[in-house]
């Protein structure tokens, strides 16, 4: 059954009354809390539950019911989260996912994605900067030790609660590390792509994912992306053989060590980048030096 249309109210118990939007499978949808280009995320419950609805459905739209790379592309996510196991990686808790309708049942997060954060309050500072991204590292190291290359990483992806915890989300660009072939269809946003996405000769690897996390930095200590271009193949020309503007530019007086590792992440050759696990070890270290630069101011 696949029915989303709105029912007037719902007694969800305490005189709590809740609009409905639909009922998919076994799952009630309170309200509709997300979308993407191929999917709705809904607030939802189990049909009968009257308690609070504490997951989240990701529904395939129905107009993407056939559409083979939609439906792979929901496949996948289930496959990634069925693989790995992490803390700060979201977690698919049931799926549906080989005939319609398709969808995915996650936990239902507070807070927002760091774009949301991004754009609400502008640049992040450099210790929140620094721990957001050492948490994306973490879930970044088990997912490349399970096989696995996230190939979406930017702040969209990225889910921060009240407290600060990060969770990493939307997996279905991933690719397995065995599958480094980099002349199929460009995905994923161009801005957050490294050089060897954009070149056949060139393989994608975990140090991939590491650059993608080396713009995210880079955006959340400054508030702009380090390659603006418009145009699609100026952007290419750009990410494939332009140096990145230092940040000191927007960002005077950022820590020296902190630079050197923005550059090293966006390096164009990905042997030049550091591997994730020393990515994390350096992201700890400066993380601890902000705390104690601020201190002493």
């Amino acid at each position: 059954m696949y029915s989303v249309k709105h029912i007037r109210t719902a007694n969800l118990g305490d005189s709590l009354r809740t609009p409905i939007v639909g009922r998919l499978g076994s799952w009630q949808l309170d309200r509709k809390i997300g979308e993407g280009h191929w999917t709705n995320v809904y607030q939802a419950r189990p049909c009968g539950d009257c308690s609070h609805s504490d997951y989240a459905v990701k529904a395939l739209k129905p107009e993407f019911a056939r559409d083979p790379q939609a439906v792979a592309m929901l496949q996948r996510e289930m496959r990634v989260a069925r693989d790995v196991s992490h803390p700060h990686l979201i977690s698919v808790l049931s799926a549906h996912v080989h005939e319609p309708p398709f969808f995915l049942v996650i936990p239902r997060l507070t807070g927002s994605t760091v774009r949301q954060a991004l754009t609400q309050w502008g640049p992040f500072d450099v210790p929140r900067a620094l721990w957001l991204v050492r948490q994306t590292a973490e879930a970044l190291s088990e997912i490349h030790a399970r096989g696995w290359i996230h190939a979406d990483i930017k702040p969209d992806n990225l889910f921060v609660g009240p407290n600060g915890f990060l969770t990493v989300f939307d997996l279905g660009m991933a690719r397995l590390l065995s599958d480094s072939r980099s002349g199929d269809r460009l995905a994923g946003t161009p801005a957050y792509l490294p050089p060897e996405a954009f070149s056949t000769e060139m393989s994608w690897s975990g140090a991939s994912d590491v650059y993608s996390l080396g713009v995210t930095l880079y955006e959340l200590l400054t508030g702009k992306l380090p390659f603006v271009q418009a145009e699609p193949e100026a952007l290419a020309e750009a990410v494939l053989t332009r140096p990145a503007p230092d940040p000191r530019h927007l960002l005077p007086g950022l820590s020296l060590n902190i630079v050197r590792l923005v550059r090293r992440m966006l390096s164009k050759e990905s042997a030049r980048r550091p591997q994730i696990d020393e990515l994390v070890s350096c992201l700890v270290d400066l993380e601890i030096d902000s705390f104690e630069e601020r201190r002493a101011i």
